[in-house]
């Protein structure tokens, strides 16, 4: 249907042009078309009173309007803050332009069309056009393509309001997206099954050389990214990457086809019109008007490399004066490092000048005015007018956020936080590489390994800021030691690990024991109380004798264990013929124990009472493991559970405990419901679900009657795998808990996509919650969030009335504590 023909007398448009000849053609244009409500007037500030007076549906405006341009007074539109609709289309005339940075400019400013005033008799079929459908403001098109999931699903939140995003998890997958769809960027990882990156990088320039690509690495040599962007990529950035990082190398590779392209059609027009002169210099004036709006610098230079040419971006970005700076040299501006490599850099203009290459991009140094050195990326291209000496067209962006980020990124991937040590990933890189030449190269090296003795004491008396301090002297105390060959790292708490560069195992031994004396003489003063320290260290020779680095540091760590047994504060060589650590020892007997216990039937299962806030009845119970000893005594799980997990025997437990509890809620109907435990490991033993499926059809139990509860930290390990367990676990009809939530706290960002049934405070935040106003404040926002997202919530330690009337109060579901009851055995459950 044509929308002028049969709604011609409801349409009002209002024209906002200040040369009367193109206003009055405008205005012929469409009455000729039946458009006779037509409102006229020369300027903006005009234009606007009409708009907040009368209801307008289309708005056709010059570009150059005086006080308030084309571009602003549509912004005020799409604004919604006129009397007329945000969405009525609006159509912009002009004399001339440069064709992708007008419509690059239009669609940011909202935008329906662009006319020039040489085709103003196709004014009411645009008008037409732009009514026939709604106005939609389109998002660029972006293909990620990356097989880690938590990565893919990161990208999204993250530019999901930029771009239409598409995920493709291989290469072959990403490839044949492209090839349907032509995405306007494309993020690429390394790292790719079927096809790797750099292949798929290859098939996708071959087919398109100016598809901008930015490239996705994680621990990839600069070496790689380097051929990569030789290769044709747009850009790289280093995993892990933070969200601003993202979404400034995006934006930068979105913009750099705009700005090539437009540096193109800008040289194409001026050409055209190089016999034009009164229109050149329209031409010119609109093109300055333009560029002096971007945030880019455009810069022209002509064959000595002077600069001929400027945009206002130079004075805004770098503080220079833009007449000041014409008929300089570009290396007047170039810091001392790169003025040394000008020729190279001069060598790479020439064979763009001379034809040699189209084109070419670089990042270089300029000072700025203040003289603080500034990272710019240039997109250099070649211009020529008619017969007129050719030029360079040089689009520079200012990228020393983007720079000093991936430094940052590079620093913080391979040093400790706290210290400015070494941290464990860049240790376990050089002791591959070091075991790597004992074995081809047969050096010997060293490496001690070492924590401070009861440094927890310290940490616990005096709190966590003096551990801080602590540590960063200790720190500073190795440092002294080592010659700048060696590497010294810190794993992590009061653990110290320090590589030596090719030694004999006398100088290791002579290397420890100083460090082990200096330590053992500084005395740390910490409220006028000085306090010894000591250290334990362990030692062990990288000569070739495994061909596993890790083995060196399981030695180390033996003799450290060796070291602390034999009464702390000694330095011990490891020896495979040492006896087992005390602590190893005695987890590896609760091991044992424990086993022995459920052959024995001296594992117990205890039931704590779990009740619905709002009709105090009990609504469950969750399942306490307990051990008898030869006596009867019950051994409470806080003695044995950590020694499990350190043996790794903790999976055995688990099983024992839901089987256990699978079979006591088929005996015991009193029970109705219950909350199981699950141990950190629990989610990585791919055979726990087929168990508990088989475990409650052999007792024919509904799953609907069991909660299974995972901490928060343990169910954030592995975001991915917490998710398709409790997705398995939800099929068996069974619900899930995150329990001790709010120790992390960090993790209310993941709480939305983790589909938890029930969370449970921490009880560090219920204890005192009668008498503790930020606790107070705490558990409503944790609520508050809870209840948003749909989820039950269960406070834990609930000790008395006034911590559960203020539960009730706040919307709580479920309580739990010895206020409610104590755990019991199910004997003594009464029956309902």
């Amino acid at each position: 249907m044509n929308y002028l023909d049969t709604n011609q007398t409801a349409l009002n448009i209002l024209i906002v042009q200040g040369q009367t000849p193109i206003r009055e053609q405008i205005r012929r244009v469409l009455q000729e078309h039946d458009l006779s409500r037509v409102t006229a007037v020369n300027d903006a500030r005009n234009a606007l009173k009409v708009l907040r007076s009368q209801p307008i549906d289309v708005l056709i405006c010059d570009l150059d309007l005086g006080e308030l341009d084309g571009w602003r007074l549509s912004r005020l539109v799409r604004s919604g803050a006129l009397r007329c609709k945000s969405t009525i289309p609006i159509i912009v005339t002009t004399s001339t332009w440069c064709e992708r940075i007008a419509e690059v400019t239009a669609r940011e400013h909202g935008i329906n069309a662009l006319i020039s005033i040489d085709e103003l008799e196709a004014v009411a079929r645009v008008v037409e056009d732009c009514l026939a459908e709604d106005y939609v403001i389109s998002k660029p098109t972006l293909l990620v393509v990356e097989d880690e999931e938590d990565t893919a699903d990161l990208i999204n939140r993250i530019l999901a309001q930029r771009f239409e995003i598409e995920i493709a998890k291989d290469g072959e997958a990403g490839l044949k997206a492209w090839l349907e769809r032509r995405h306007d960027l494309i993020l690429l990882d390394v790292m790719l099954p079927k096809i790797e990156g750099p292949e798929v990088l290859d098939a996708i320039l071959k087919k398109d050389p100016k598809q901008a690509v930015v490239i996705m690495t994680a621990h990839a040599p600069v070496e790689q990214a380097e051929e990569l962007l030789i290769r044709g990529a747009a850009d790289f950035i280093p995993k892990p990457f933070r969200p601003e990082q993202l979404r400034s190398v995006a934006e930068v590779a979105l913009r750099r086809d705009d700005y090539m392209v437009s540096n193109m059609q800008f040289a194409e027009r001026v050409r055209s019109l190089a016999e034009r002169e009164a229109a050149y210099r329209e031409v010119s004036s609109m093109h300055r008007h333009l560029l002096d709006n971007l945030q880019t610098v455009v810069m022209e230079l002509d064959s000595d490399f002077k600069i001929s040419f400027l945009n206002e971006a130079w004075h805004r970005v770098f503080g220079y004066d833009v007449d000041k700076s014409l008929n300089k040299p570009l290396k007047d501006f170039l810091t001392t490092r790169d003025g040394r490599k000008y020729r190279a850099i001069e060598g790479r203009f020439r064979a763009v000048l001379l034809k040699d290459r189209d084109s070419c991009e670089m990042e270089i140094n300029i000072k700025d005015a203040s003289g603080v050195r500034r990272w710019v990326q240039l997109q250099v291209s070649r211009s020529q007018f008619s017969d007129k000496p050719a030029t360079l067209t040089i689009c520079l962006d200012d990228v020393s956020k983007r720079k000093q980020a991936q430094d940052k990124l590079r620093y913080q991937a391979t040093h400790d936080a706290l210290t400015g040590l070494f941290n464990r990933h860049y240790f376990d890189k050089t002791l591959e590489r070091l075991s790597d030449e004992a074995a081809n190269k047969h050096n010997t090296h060293g490496l001690i390994y070492l924590d401070i003795d009861y440094f927890k004491v310290i940490n616990d008396n005096f709190g966590h800021h003096w551990g801080d301090n602590l540590l960063k002297t200790i720190s500073t105390i190795i440092s002294d030691q080592i010659r700048e060959s060696d590497t010294l790292c810190r794993f992590g708490g009061d653990e110290f690990a320090l590589l030596l560069n090719a030694v004999d195992s006398k100088k290791v031994v002579e290397i420890a024991e100083i460090i082990q004396q200096k330590l053992s003489n500084y005395n740390f003063t910490v409220d006028k109380q000085a306090v010894n320290l000591g250290c334990s260290v362990g030692i062990s020779y990288i000569d070739g004798s495994t061909d596993n680095p890790e083995d060196y540091l399981m030695y180390a760590d033996s003799a450290l264990y060796v070291a602390k047994h034999r009464g702390r504060n000694i330095v011990h060589v490891y020896n495979p013929e040492d006896i087992e650590s005390e602590e190893l020892r005695e987890n590896v007997d609760w091991a044992h124990r424990i086993r022995q216990a459920m052959t024995k039937n001296q594992l117990v299962l205890h039931f704590q009472p779990i009740v619905k806030i709002s009709t105090r009845q009990v609504a469950y119970y969750e399942a306490l493991i307990r051990m008898q000893d030869e006596s009867g005594k019950l051994v409470m799980p806080g003695r044995f559970i950590n020694a499990l997990e350190k043996t790794g025997d903790i999976a055995m437990l688990d099983r024992w405990v839901i089987k256990r509890s699978v079979a006591m809620l088929r005996q015991h109907p009193q029970l109705n419901n219950l909350a199981i435990n699950l141990s950190a490991r629990a989610f990585r033993d791919e055979s726990l679900v087929p168990m508990i499926r088989e475990s409650l059809a052999s007792a024919s139990v509904d799953g609907h009657k069991i909660t299974f509860e995972l901490t928060e930290n343990a169910s954030l390990m592995n975001l991915k795998t917490t998710r398709r367990v409790i997705s398995e676990l939800h099929e068996l009809g069974c619900s899930f808990a995150v329990d001790d939530f709010g120790s992390g706290f960090s993790s209310f960002a993941y709480l939305k996509d983790l589909p938890a049934d029930y969370i449970k405070l921490d009880g560090s935040f219920i204890r005192n919650l009668h008498k503790d106003k930020v606790d107070q404040a705490l558990v409503r926002s944790i609520i508050e969030v809870v209840q948003t997202l749909g989820r039950k919530t269960v406070a834990e330690f609930v000790e008395n009335e006034e911590i559960l009337e203020f539960l009730a109060k706040n919307g709580v579901d479920y309580a739990q504590g010895y206020h409610i009851g104590r755990p019991v055995a199910v004997e003594d459950i009464p029956l309902h």
